[in-house]
């Protein structure tokens, strides 16, 4: 027989022993961590179901770096009611190159709890002479947007009568497409599949997967706080996060490198926002940019030397919750301030510092969440820029008060010049983003999208042609996008400017299903852009793969079986067809369909040029691009660099028509 003392006992003891067993040790990495010498993370190690840290030990290959842990705190970590401690190694960086084992471990009966994390560290030298990085985005610009952009702009006549497209072949290809390296990119993001714009954007600044909405920062303990709501109030836990040193921050730190981002949508976006801002959700804009002006890893000092860019809001006292008018704190600091496309061409390139803020929404205020404003400040799509007439399904302009507003181009030339400065002998890295590419093509809005595709790749040529100038080759230039979305390509139509602009009385539809029902409009431009909020069906008689031929329902069958190619007229030569019937030519439209409003898992291409260009071949992970970047930085290229030249730019060999 047990007596009552001994069962109290083993009550007592599997108390204990349950206690102990919920106590736990994690450092916050990711199972692949890689960083260069020195590029600076937060070490943070999470202690749950125990408050103390008496016997904690943390090691790097074996050398005791618990010293180096400075703050310690109590907390909650995934929100069970339990007290937790986090101590942290703030902005840690690793000398040695190669793999670094860290293990952090804590006494407990029956043996120490211990976490162990593997991190490679890749060597990094500035090279002799200094070099230059220009990484181009198209937000969502995968394949089928490459090649949309492709057939619009290169399908008008290069001679009168003769087109750009003719046969299968091009005259000329687009700008990206004639860089001698091309390889594909995989976006996912470390918890899913499909990615967004910020944990893409951080794995190319970074070198480091992320969460979904992340802004180069890895996931801790605290991230269920924000997670069920997003306010002032849960703003702590956002910003609490292991922050990952940029490759913009790191050449800046380091090397008193220039930096600058540019973009044609609001500058707080997560594109332009993970180069030089820290935050687990990119929703917190009003403290991107804050760190913009005060950034974590520069000592407080600003991230950028060039920001140029939408979102003015994001700055402005009457809206932040803070009251705190950014524009004059950036100004104290020596920045040149310019909001209109005319300001922005009197700059020359001993402008610098600079600052460059191109649209404020017409209507808004600040959000209820006090973290950001209820509204962006994109600049207008190029197709409006432009005054070209709208199809009928996709909304007319309103710029409101902001009518002087420049295209991407001429953002991109300035912010070269300036980070160049005016002898042209200043080291820089720069990332200029199309990033109406996606705003466009969330709404399925095909002229919009495509017409932000040819935007991007003037641009493109434009920083192509200022590179090849250079007395050395000293400029890496890589295309690529941060993800895909679902336009692809689907055939040729015939449709009359009156078709296409048409938006009287439009053919009203409903789909129902189990899951609900879909009210949509379908204007006569259908058969040019067939939305994902309807279906569409193959002809000829399969019942597996066939039906009503879509839509309108009532149209012809095989509307996207024309023979030929694309007519387009870019009738002023400025590079941008103009989408309507010029003197006959103009009808024949190339037809696209979306699937969805969002993003997809897809792979995305890359295309590089300049030295370190032949690193960006074949399959890569969105996450080598900063090594590979840092590489051509270093100057350790030249066996590879010799190879594109004697190789893949030799006239013997074959060569792609249009290059």
């Amino acid at each position: 027989m047990i007596r009552p003392s001994t069962l109290l006992l083993f009550a007592v003891f599997a108390l204990h022993t349950a206690l102990f067993a919920q106590t736990g040790v994690d450092i916050a990495l990711l199972e692949r961590t890689r960083l260069l010498v020195d590029q600076r993370v937060d070490l943070v190690i999470e202690l749950r179901n125990t408050t103390s840290t008496t016997g904690l030990r943390v090691t790097a290959n074996g050398l005791d770096i618990t010293s180096r842990f400075t703050t310690t705190y109590q907390t909650d970590l995934d929100c069970n009611t339990t007290t937790d401690t986090v101590i942290r190694a703030d902005r840690y960086g690793f000398d040695t190159p190669g793999w670094v084992r860290l293990i952090a471990e804590l006494p407990a009966p029956g043996g120490p709890l211990r976490s162990i994390k593997d991190v490679l560290v890749y060597p990094f030298s500035l090279a002799q002479k200094k070099r230059n990085v220009i990484l181009f985005i198209g937000d969502a610009m995968g394949n089928s947007y490459r090649d949309a952009g492709r057939i619009v702009a290169r399908s008008v006549e290069t001679v009168p009568g003769v087109a750009g497209f003719r046969e299968g072949f091009f005259d000329k290809l687009l700008e990206m497409d004639q860089m001698p390296i091309s390889g594909m990119s995989m976006t996912y993001a470390s918890d899913r599949l499909v990615p967004d714009s910020a944990n893409t954007a951080s794995a190319w600044t970074t070198g480091n997967k992320t969460f979904d909405g992340a802004l180069s920062v890895l996931p801790d303990g605290t991230d269920c706080r924000w997670l069920a709501g997003m306010s002032l109030a849960t703003q702590p836990a956002m910003l609490d996060n292991p922050r990952v040193e940029t490759l913009w921050e790191y050449m800046k730190r380091k090397y008193g490198y220039r930096t600058g981002v540019v973009t044609n949508t609001y500058i707080t976006d997560a594109t332009p926002a993970a180069e030089g801002a820290h935050t687990a959700a990119r929703e917190a804009r009003f403290e991107v940019a804050r760190q913009f002006l005060e950034n974590p890893f520069l000592n407080g000092q600003p991230a950028y030397d060039v920001m140029l860019g939408g979102g003015k809001e994001d700055f402005d006292p009457d809206i932040r919750a803070d009251g705190r008018d950014l524009v004059r704190e950036f100004r104290d600091k020596g920045y040149a301030f310019v909001s209109t496309a005319t300001e922005l061409r009197a700059v020359g390139p001993s402008t610098l510092p600079l600052l460059g803020l191109f649209r404020r929404p017409n209507t808004v205020a600040r959000h209820s969440s006090g973290i950001r404003a209820t509204a962006n400040g994109n600049l207008e799509p190029v197709y409006d820029k432009l005054g070209l007439t709208r199809p009928g399904s996709e909304p007319t302009p309103n710029f409101g008060t902001w009518t002087d507003q420049p295209f991407l181009d001429l953002m991109a030339e300035k912010a070269i010049q300036a980070l160049a400065g005016p002898n042209g002998d200043q080291p820089f890295i720069l990332m200029i983003e199309g990033g109406q590419i996606d705003k466009q093509s969330h709404p399925n809005h095909a002229a919009g999208t495509i017409w932000e595709v040819i935007e991007l790749d003037k641009t493109v040529g434009w920083a192509r042609r200022w590179a090849a100038a250079r007395s050395e080759k000293d400029t890496l230039i890589v295309v690529t996008a941060d993800h895909d979305q679902s336009m692809s390509i689907i055939g040729l139509t015939d449709m009359s400017d009156r078709e296409l602009t048409d938006r009287g009385a439009p053919l009203s539809l409903q789909l129902q299903s189990p899951l609900g029902n879909q009210n949509m409009r379908l204007y006569p431009d259908a058969n040019t852009n067939v939305r994902a909020s309807y279906g569409y069906f193959n002809s000829g008689g399969d019942p597996n793969t066939s039906g009503i031929e879509g839509p309108p329902g009532q149209r012809r069958s095989a509307i996207y079986a024309t023979d030929g190619f694309p007519d387009y007229i870019d009738d002023n030569g400025d590079g941008y067809p103009e989408n309507r019937e010029v003197r006959g030519k103009g009808r024949m439209r190339m037809a696209v369909g979306f699937r969805t409003g969002n993003h997809t898992g897809s792979s995305v291409p890359v295309t590089a040029e300049g030295p370190g260009a032949f690193l960006f071949t074949g399959y890569m992970d969105q996450t080598d691009l900063t090594f590979k970047m840092a590489v051509s930085l270093s100057g350790d290229t030249v066996e590879g660099d010799a190879f594109v030249e004697k190789v893949l730019l030799n006239p013997r060999y074959p060569r792609t028509f249009g290059k």
